[in-house]
């Protein structure tokens, strides 16, 4: 027969998925979210952005889970090419874990596309500098 068509509404504080051949499911908020920001469950750029600006906008979260949202955000914006956004986000997610080699790396990448060459290299220094490995971890 048709396969089923599957909607999806995010809205804060509540998550509802719509299936075309079934009832309404509730889903447990927090949970859902964090799933669907961090690209869990094989969701599209999209549903990841709604998802990762529910949990910033929330009030709900630790600052751990904003550098989570916030860089899981960015990278999303990186994917679409959103490279303006991307680095937005990054800045965001360095200013609450100033430790995360990734962020840095993330945003070099997303500087040199923008055609920040001088921003670029400052990012992948201060990333190398936080973790020597990086640039070998995001060839692969």
């Amino acid at each position: 027969m048709f396969a089923p068509i599957r909607a999806v509404a995010v809205c804060f504080p509540i998550v509802v998925t719509v299936l075309s051949n079934g009832p309404v499911h509730p889903q447990t908020t927090n949970e859902q979210l964090q799933e669907w920001c961090d690209g869990r469950g094989n969701v599209s750029e999209d549903v990841q952005i709604i998802s990762c600006t529910a949990i910033i906008n929330s009030g709900q979260y630790d600052r751990w889970d904003l550098h989570v949202a916030y860089y899981h955000r960015g990278y999303s914006y990186a994917q679409i090419g959103r490279y303006d956004l991307c680095v937005a986000d990054l800045t965001q997610s360095i200013r609450l874990e100033p430790k995360d080699a990734d962020a840095y790396w993330l945003r070099h990448l997303c500087k040199k596309d923008l055609g920040d060459l001088a921003g670029a290299e400052a990012d992948k220094k201060a990333a190398k500098r936080i973790d020597p490995t990086i640039e070998q971890q995001w060839e692969d």
